[in-house]
């Protein structure tokens, strides 16, 4: 397994003089479609799909969609802990929610990190948020996952995600990679 350090020293920080400030929202809704690529048995899976995100500063709820719309699972964490529903299943239920879906999918992915990361943001050490540069390509490597901005959206004063790609290598999926295109953005 690869070990990626926090933080990375190339990445631009900064926001540029004529970007639009940027503002970390604690409730916001984000919709938007995910591609999920592993291995399983030594083969490669391929997992297409589109997601709802609803977070409030203390709750979060995941509703992650089959191409066709349907409702696959939904993943909820609030101060009491994590549950997982899936259709025909018992729900699940963890302290948190990364390991909720590390011990129910047997791979992890960072939903804690998303909370951040969908915004743009990362975090040191300290738990600070720091807002990244918006420039396409932007790259940084963070709790193990090697995260790239390949495009922005602008919409008049505000600037956010279009595309992020993020990669690790784990022991139960090999190289595990998300695609995620954002399509809708909705600070609350």
């Amino acid at each position: 397994m690869s070990i990626c350090l926090s933080g990375c020293a190339s990445v631009p920080r900064k926001p540029a003089d004529n970007a639009p400030e940027r503002s970390y929202h604690s409730n916001i809704q984000i919709n938007g479609r995910i591609l999920v690529r592993y291995q399983q048995n030594d083969k490669p899976q391929s997992l297409p799909g589109s997601f709802e995100w609803q977070q409030t500063s203390s709750d979060l709820t995941i509703t992650l969609l089959s191409q066709l719309g349907q409702t696959i699972a939904t993943v909820k964490q609030s101060a009491t802990g994590a549950s997982l529903q899936q259709a025909g299943q018992e729900t699940r239920y963890a302290n948190d929610i990364d390991s909720l879906l590390t011990d129910s999918l047997g791979w992890s992915l960072p939903v804690s990190g998303l909370r951040d990361w969908l915004q743009a943001f990362s975090r040191n050490p300290q738990g600070q948020r720091t807002a990244l540069a918006t420039q396409d390509n932007t790259e940084l490597d963070t709790d193990g996952w090697h995260l790239r901005y390949a495009t922005w959206d602008k919409d008049g004063n505000t600037v956010h995600p279009k595309r992020i790609d993020l990669q690790r290598t784990t022991v139960q999926a090999g190289e595990l990679s998300l695609r995620i295109a954002i399509d809708q953005w909705t600070p609350q």
